[in-house]
């Protein structure tokens, strides 16, 4: 059996002043794979992306293993790290406007995904992968100014230096945020084909279901679930994932169910289940001990049903 494309295990990410942002997290996704990570803001999802990426502030205390097509990437140095990025692990920013100097043409920054590691690209191969990602005449599109292109058309640039090499993993934060509803579905669908794993930082829960093969929700620095898309998104189990699926506006069913209280800051000691305070169901076990994951779901009472 061939390596997974990405192995996370046991993985904390501390920063300066003492916020805990990842708490012993364990994670595979496998060759082939679209796994997703969703959960509100500040629940770790763009820590560990960046923990996977080697792109953590200076201060950031990192442990556990992080090994991407079986190369331990965990304690890596800054220059075994820049040479891993863009060859083994791919990276599609959120905001392609802001990714893009606006002094130099789009086929500059396509082009840099094999300049950046001291290698020429090879004849037409800048404008075959952008033909790739469905731009049309794309040798004089190329020639633009990143002014001249849509928020749609440059992430489709962004995917393209992203793959150029056909990375074991590609790991994309909020890659369609910026980009309108059915935009985005078409955006994520070039990303996903392109890919050849991909764990995607999203959300936006409908997209998940639509693209992602699995999803891992993180509430406060842990996986509280994990399993199949569509079956997590249609029947939560966790308390949390439920919270955050009503939460989402629908189209004739009113207005949205809000999550009261708010999640536990970073710094802040978590005795037993962090989402205790906010969940209606909780007993007095989940606040003394934090619930193992047990068939995908780490919680005391969902664990029971």
């Amino acid at each position: 059996m061939s390596d997974p494309a990405l192995s996370v295990t046991g993985l904390e990410v501390r920063y300066p002043g003492g916020g805990h942002a990842v708490r012993g997290v364990d994670l595979d996704v496998a060759a082939g794979e679209v796994f997703a990570l969703a959960g509100e803001s500040g629940c770790g999802k763009t820590t560990l992306a960046r923990a996977v990426l080697g792109l953590l502030p200076p201060g950031a205390r990192c442990s556990g293993s992080v090994r991407v097509d079986g190369r331990e990437l965990a304690g890596a140095g800054p220059r075994e790290l820049r040479a891993i990025r863009g060859l083994q692990v791919g990276y599609v920013p959120q905001d392609p406007v802001t990714a893009f100097d606006p002094l130099r043409r789009v086929g500059h920054h396509v082009a840099q995904a094999w300049r950046a590691h001291r290698r020429t690209p090879p004849p037409g191969a800048v404008v075959a992968l952008m033909s790739e990602m469905g731009i049309p005449d794309a040798a004089a599109r190329l020639r633009q100014w990143p002014h001249q292109w849509s928020g749609g058309m440059l992430q489709r640039a962004a995917i393209a230096a992203a793959v150029a090499h056909g990375p074991a993993l590609v790991v994309a934060d909020e890659p369609t945020s910026a980009l309108d509803t059915e935009l985005a579905g078409s955006v994520l669908a070039t990303l996903s084909a392109a890919s050849r794993s991909l764990l995607l930082i999203s959300h936006d829960l409908a997209l998940i279901a639509e693209h992602a093969d699995r999803v891992g929700v993180l509430y406060a620095g842990r996986l509280v679930e994990v399993g199949d898309a569509a079956k997590v998104l249609a029947t939560p189990r966790h308390p949390y994932t439920a919270a955050l699926v009503a939460s989402v506006p629908k189209p004739g069913a009113g207005l949205p169910v809000p999550l009261p209280g708010r999640p536990p800051a970073p710094a802040e000691t978590v005795a037993g289940c962090a989402f205790a305070p906010r969940c209606a169901l909780a007993e007095e076990r989940c606040a003394r001990e934090v619930p193992p994951p047990r068939g995908g779901v780490a919680c005391w009472v969902a664990a029971h049903g």
